[in-house]
């Protein structure tokens, strides 16, 4: 039995416990039975595989949920284990959760949205253009590209070519104008509160142009003068920063993956000859002052540095106006790291908690029309704020 699980049997009913189980699910994984999953794209959410696999295996035929709810609304993303000690079942109308046999709490599959099962003017299924995660966050991957595979020098941790060739769920490319389609169709439901923009690793210039076109393309069918979410493009720098904020996106986000600059560099070698750690900071210095305190994101796989210097980044951003969003990795197959071992769920705790105290003694606004802790399946830092007031 997991020492974690003594401490979490009253998770529907002891307020903070959820975060330290969700830290376990998304460091163990989790499995399902076939009852629990039959009604899945149909009256609930599906795995569409935008970008990113986050499974600890494949599972080409079989639909799984994207990600979860535990009774207290904290989002939990379904990582795919069949060797973990959590699995859900389903028992009468409930589905529960259990670790190593003993139940836990019921969980919730999130509702599938109705424009899944909407085709856009151009004839194309909406849900392989646009996906929902979570339960509020309109994702759209306008290209499914990184050119750092071409030359051996992808980040260890990134399986989006192996993504991209095991599963045929979404569109490589999107028409403009079908995205637009696909966000009031979103919107028009009632349930999207921001989105999500983002594209491999491509040519800054030619990725501005298309981010403009398809921002242009999403106020012209939903009537947006700036549109609630954040775009999470290629590494922005100098001119490109006021580009994207023109365009009329609310925030920005910055994969800067690695806070130690030396594992930046062994880790993510062709995005670190691109993009210093200095360069990092100086366009987030920069777009902070664009977008506002609150509206600039570092974004981190958290996992793969030292406790220390992870803590460091989140002081040095916070101090300068921006939110963290630390992933909390899994070996992902197809990925360079794939069959390693992430930190225990404790130490992902004991971590997220600490940064969420930095956060709070720096005063960074949540920025949580942009990016909230219903759409954070794959994080735990709204999790703990949340704990402290922040929603």
């Amino acid at each position: 039995m997991l020492p974690l699980l003594r401490q979490i049997k009253g998770v529907h009913t002891i307020k903070g416990s959820s975060i330290e189980l969700k830290a376990s699910i998304l460091v163990e994984g989790v499995s399902a039975d076939d009852d629990s999953l039959a009604e899945l794209g149909r009256k609930y959410k599906e795995q569409n595989h935008g970008l990113f696999g986050w499974d600890f295996e494949d599972h080409v035929d079989k639909l799984l949920p994207d990600d979860f709810c535990l009774p207290d609304g904290t989002v939990v993303q379904f990582r795919m284990n069949s060797r973990s000690p959590y699995r859900v079942r389903k028992q009468g109308s409930d589905m529960l959760l259990s670790c190593n046999g003993e139940d836990i709490c019921t969980v919730n599959w999130i509702e599938r949205p109705g424009f899944y099962s909407q085709k856009a003017s151009s004839g194309r299924d909406m849900v392989k253009i646009g996906q929902i995660g979570g339960e509020d966050c309109l994702f759209f991957c306008y290209q499914n590209y990184c050119a750092h595979f071409a030359n051996n020098k992808e980040c260890y941790f990134c399986n989006l070519v192996s993504t991209s060739k095991t599963y045929n769920s979404v569109l490589k490319k999107k028409d403009i104008d079908d995205i637009g389609e696909v966000a009031k169709a979103a919107w028009s439901e009632g349930k999207v509160n921001h989105l999500l923009l983002t594209g491999g690793c491509f040519n800054n210039q030619k990725e501005v142009e298309l981010v403009s076109k398809v921002i242009a393309s999403i106020k012209r069918h939903t009537g947006f003068e700036r549109v609630p979410g954040t775009i999470l493009p290629s590494p922005a720098k100098g001119d490109h920063l006021k580009m994207y904020y023109e365009t009329g996106i609310q925030a920005i986000g910055f994969s800067m993956e690695i806070w130690d600059e030396k594992l930046y560099s062994a880790i993510c070698p062709g995005k670190s000859e691109q993009t210093s750690h200095r360069q990092f900071l100086q366009s987030i210095e920069v777009a902070v002052k664009l977008f506002g305190a609150g509206n600039v994101y570092g974004v981190f796989v958290m996992g793969l540095e030292p406790r220390e210097t992870f803590l460091q980044g989140v002081e040095v951003l916070s101090g300068i106006g921006a939110n963290v969003v630390p992933f909390v990795w899994s070996p992902n197959p197809g990925s360079k790291l794939e069959g390693h071992r992430a930190p225990s769920a404790a130490w992902y705790l004991d971590t997220t908690l600490e940064a969420a105290d930095i956060v709070l003694k720096n005063g960074v606004p949540p920025g949580t029309e942009n990016h909230c802790f219903r759409c954070d399946g794959n994080s735990l830092l709204h999790d703990a704020l949340r704990l402290k007031g922040i929603e």
